[in-house]
């Protein structure tokens, strides 16, 4: 029987994946623009993620996946275990903000780290852009930037509720932000398509990262993936387009 024939079959199998998009909670990251913040251990902050937690338990998530390299995993389990046992206090961080509590919550053993990395050169893609005299592409992108760049540094972003944001991240508009990259994959002329390469780069990383995602996924589960907003649209689309999985849209929880 096919893949997506089983799906049709058994749909209470067929694993429920969330890509829960996120901003960076400590602001800092490798983001070519990276998000304002505020003080997410303060008790107002505090209260503002246990309303999200609140929300993304009604999903009953049976594994939390995380934006973190394999290989940090370990560390990462032995700082939650500590964190269960009362012996260390969660970070400002989005894997624990989120991932760690949430888990505590519904008492899971562990969480999974699903990232890839294989770097990403903005000043390649640009600087060849510029050489082939692409101004008017490199004005586009700009064009483009310019707005997103504001919104996401600007003091009225890092004053909004947690779940704001939240929400905001995971609003089909925000994760239109996207078509960026399709701007970028232009750069460069035929003799030096860095915007291509780099994008390649870049839908390879995210389909590493599906992949990952998709191992941990067993019959019944339900996957929450708390992962940076950037690469939601991508994680989606894969998520989609895969006939043994199947998609839940966070904004059902969250709003």
């Amino acid at each position: 029987m096919s893949s997506a024939a089983l799906a049709q079959s058994e749909p209470e199998q067929t694993p429920q994946i969330m890509i829960l998009g996120s901003f960076h909670f400590t602001g800092g990251g490798s983001d070519y623009v990276n998000a304002a913040v505020d003080d997410y251990l303060s008790p107002e902050r505090q209260a503002e993620i246990a309303d999200v937690l609140d929300r993304l338990e009604a999903y009953a998530p049976t594994r939390i996946l995380v934006e973190l390299e394999p290989e940090g995993e370990m560390a990462f389990n032995q700082a939650y275990a500590e964190y269960r046992a009362g012996e260390r206090a969660l970070t400002v961080n989005e894997r624990q903000q989120i991932g760690m509590a949430l888990a505590a919550r519904l008492g899971h053993e562990r969480l999974y780290a699903v990232d890839y990395s294989n770097g990403m050169d903005f000043d390649a893609m640009l600087g060849a852009a510029r050489a082939a005299g692409q101004t008017d592409l490199v004005a586009q992108f700009e064009a483009f930037l310019a707005p997103i760049q504001a919104q996401m540094t600007s003091p009225e972003e890092a004053a909004l509720p947690v779940l704001d944001r939240l929400i905001e991240a995971n609003s089909a508009e925000q994760v239109g932000y996207h078509d960026l990259y399709l701007l970028l994959a232009q750069m460069g002329p035929a003799d030096n398509p860095a915007g291509a390469v780099q994008m390649e780069l870049w839908w390879g990383r995210n389909l590493h990262i599906f992949a990952n995602i998709a191992r941990i996924a067993g019959p019944g589960d339900r996957l929450l993936v708390v992962y940076g907003g950037g690469h939601k649209y991508l994680l989606d689309q894969f998520v989609d387009s895969a006939p043994n999985l199947e998609r839940v849209d966070p904004l059902a929880y969250l709003q």
